[in-house]
């Protein structure tokens, strides 16, 4: 078993998290950006507005798929073999896709938003260039992103003998046989995993397939895309991508939490059959977003509601409540990191409600066009998916400095972090409530009332971040002379 202190597996998570959190930083101030242009503090041209819109939804997603990349593949390489030369392969893949990203909305002014839906990025203001830049780009992105979903799933069903060994068929349905056979049953962090690898792939060839057919569009004008396959392909990569993410850094609660708390995390059949639930169903739950194509298949659509419910109860409910029994008078000392573990555990489930809320028909005519969804994903991306990355690079700080953080610093990292948040996600909701549009540049009364009241709570969260990163470094200098051990990974094996 390859450990935590190989310096080959610390490096290739510190280049994917590091790059997945310093670009997650930079888009924090374009969203702040965004939300001050709303509420007329620094107004931007509606191109300017939609360009930076775009901006900040791609290369926050491509951000946090890099920080879930670079945390599962160090959880993985604990367990099983993988080669760093594929990772950085796919690496470099990702970042040449970013950067083109970068180019084509930076400085061509591309604003045909992070979905992009056919046959909008053909008829905007931006320049022909542009929009070919944008598209490779994104292709690239998506090559970087199946090389590693390849390696990922090859490394699951290689550790576990096969499709049936990683899914722990036999543990669930004959656990007898199982048990006399003396197979490795997967641990937790195995099931995001094998998700990620196999939802992953689909995702990226549905992806694949529509980069092609756009950017041969965008070569030959006399090319016809139906809009509805068109849009139907587009949520199914973009959602399942958004899904995986917050799964992948769910994974690093099973070996956080448990080095935390000084517990093991173990597989369970609730466990794994929520994770069986989740790879299915997160496949067909994107179909809530096209409650409003008419001419879509009404059978897709319940399909999408019901899949909207399943996909994310069983898995999050067994998760959850399991790191809550893994705290309860376990005595944990409340580190930084263990607070942004835990506290990501609330964001997972309030981000998630408010997904539900608006998969459920009735409320989903009223909010899906409104800021209520921004205010539901950026809860489960900023106050989820963020802070467990966050955690667990201050777990690994943590397990390694012989410095540690004062009271006062962690209660004035939780009161700017955690209360900024929590009023800049609140402006969302309440203009979600109140039928303010999404992906508008000028917003109707109250929306930029809010959106002051937002970019607030977003500027005192910043600040928040600002703390938590110096602290970060203080952390870092702290290491002894010599010490390349990660202990985080050996204590939670033995």
């Amino acid at each position: 078993m390859v450990l935590t202190s190989d310096n080959t597996s610390r490096r290739v998570m510190t280049l994917y998290m590091g790059t997945g959190l310093a670009l997650t930083a930079l888009m924090m101030f374009a969203g702040l950006m965004l939300r001050a242009s709303q509420a007329g503090w620094m107004p931007m041209s509606p191109g300017q507005f939609y360009a930076v819109l775009t901006l900040h939804g791609a290369v926050v997603i491509v951000a946090l798929m890099l920080c879930g990349m670079g945390g599962l593949w160090i959880l993985m390489r604990r367990l099983t073999s993988l080669s760093a030369s594929t990772a950085l392969i796919a690496y470099a893949c990702i970042a040449a896709g970013a950067a083109a990203v970068i180019a084509a909305t930076l400085f061509g002014g591309f604003a045909g938003l992070y979905t992009f839906l056919a046959p909008l990025p053909f008829y905007g203001s931006w320049p022909y260039w542009s929009t070919g830049a944008f598209l490779i780009g994104m292709s690239l992105i998506t090559i970087g992103w199946m090389a590693w979903c390849m390696q990922m799933l090859g490394a699951v069903l290689r550790a576990y003998g096969g499709a049936l060994g990683a899914l722990a068929w036999d543990f669930v349905w004959h656990r007898k046989a199982f048990d006399a056979s003396g197979r490795p049953l997967p641990p937790p962090e195995a099931f995001p995993a094998l998700m990620a690898g196999f939802d992953g792939m689909l995702a990226g060839m549905s992806a694949m397939l529509l980069g092609v057919a756009l950017i041969v569009r965008w070569i030959d004008a006399r090319v016809l895309i139906n809009p509805l396959w068109a849009k139907n392909l587009t949520y199914f990569f973009a959602h399942t991508y958004a899904n995986l993410i917050i799964y992948m850094l769910a994974a690093l609660i099973y070996v956080g939490l448990p080095y935390a708390t000084g517990r093991k995390y173990h597989t369970s059949t609730a466990l794994v059959v929520g994770w069986w639930c989740s790879m299915l169903l997160t496949l067909t739950n994107y179909f809530h977003h096209l409650y409003m194509d008419f001419v879509q298949p009404g059978s897709f659509q319940y399909l999408g509601e019901l899949s909207s419910y399943l996909s994310a109860v069983p898995v999050t409910v067994v998760t959850i409540f399991s790191a809550l029994m893994l705290v309860w008078r376990s005595g944990m000392k409340w580190t930084l990191g263990a607070i942004f573990m835990y506290t990501g555990l609330i964001g997972w489930v309030v981000g998630g409600i408010g997904a539900e809320i608006d998969a459920t028909v009735p409320f989903n005519t009223h909010l899906h066009n409104t800021l209520w969804v921004p205010a539901h994903f950026h809860t489960y991306l900023v106050g989820g998916c963020v802070l467990f990355a966050v955690g667990w690079v201050f777990l690994c700080l943590e397990s390694r400095s012989i410095r540690r953080t004062g009271t006062l610093m962690r209660w004035a990292v939780g009161l700017l972090t955690f209360g900024g948040m929590a009023v800049f996600l609140m402006g969302f909701y309440c203009a979600g409530a109140y039928g303010a549009p999404r992906r508008y540049a000028i917003e109707p009364p109250p929306g930029p009332e809010l959106a002051k009241i937002a970019s607030i709570g977003a500027t005192v969260m910043i600040i928040g971040f600002a703390l938590v990163f110096a602290e970060g470094v203080r952390l870092r200098f702290g290491y002894p002379d010599g010490d390349a051990t990660m202990r985080i990974g050996q204590e939670v094996e033995a």
